[in-house]
């Protein structure tokens, strides 16, 4: 039986998600290792495609949304509650005569809640700064005895505790994201994904001219799987999106192609 020759493919891969081309050019890397990249006269260009998917690769799986942790989850509601306790305690003293003494407390209190009011229902990082504006307002001479006078001093010092759990939480989020893209310098996926198709092609190249000049099983082998893996991938691009993946499922190592085995 004839085998299947492994031409230079006009299809890259560009209509694949991302996570879809990377499994695919991960896929192609490793049925050339398998054959032994010394045997295929790609000694450069495999260490090369396995560099590069592995930059794909940390574009991946590094967080791209601002998903929250437990923790920023868990003091962003409790400050939320704490700050509705304290709404609703301080509304309804502002309901009593006002020559009650208590009232006078919460009058004197009044340019400062109704400010705020709303202030749970914002952004995450907005609210954050909102309330570091309400921890000064409230700390004013006048505005804390009030707050003591009333009883509420304990329900404000633990939206401040919370609220500062959420600042710290979201800082130390934002730079560890922020050095993850240092670390990527000016790399881009668009990039990395033309780049790869490049060095794919390269790869084709090296085993045809190989193939040519020298035919082994190895070749051959590597011929073949190619050309499944290039037939299967043009499948995978012709379904709907959401069947490929969205790259939440890719793994976070890849494996080094000195460490794949031959079935």
């Amino acid at each position: 039986m004839a085998t299947k020759k492994l031409e230079i493919p006009e299809w890259t891969g560009s209509a694949l998600t991302l996570a879809a081309f990377l499994n695919y050019s991960l896929s192609v890397l490793r049925a050339l290792a398998k054959q032994g990249f010394n045997n295929l006269a790609l000694t450069t260009i495999g260490p090369e495609l396995q560099a590069e998917v592995n930059r794909l690769a940390e574009f991946i799986n590094q967080p791209r949304a601002f998903d929250e942790t437990p923790e920023i989850t868990k003091a962003d509601t409790k400050r939320d509650s704490l700050w509705k306790a304290l709404w609703y305690a301080w509304h309804y003293v502002m309901q009593l005569d006002p020559t009650d003494a208590l009232y006078q407390a919460a009058l004197q209190l009044r340019p400062t809640m109704t400010a705020y009011k709303g202030v749970y229902r914002h952004e995450l990082t907005k609210e954050t700064m909102e309330l570091e504006g309400l921890r000064r307002d409230l700390g004013t001479e006048a505005n804390a005895a009030a707050l003591e006078t009333l009883g509420l001093d304990r329900i404000a010092a633990g939206i401040f505790a919370a609220n500062a759990i959420v600042a710290n939480v979201t800082s130390e989020r934002e730079q560890t994201r922020g050095q993850r893209i240092a670390q990527k310098g000016d790399d881009t996926t668009s990039a990395l994904r033309k780049q790869i198709a490049v060095t794919l092609t390269d790869a084709i190249r090296q085993v045809n001219a190989l193939d040519r000049i020298q035919s082994s099983a190895a070749t051959t082998q590597a011929i073949q799987d190619v050309c499944g893996i290039i037939e299967h991938y043009k499948l995978v691009a012709a379904q709907p999106a959401s069947k490929q993946g969205d790259g939440s499922t890719v793994a976070t190592a890849v494996t080094p192609v000195d460490n794949v085995e031959g079935d």
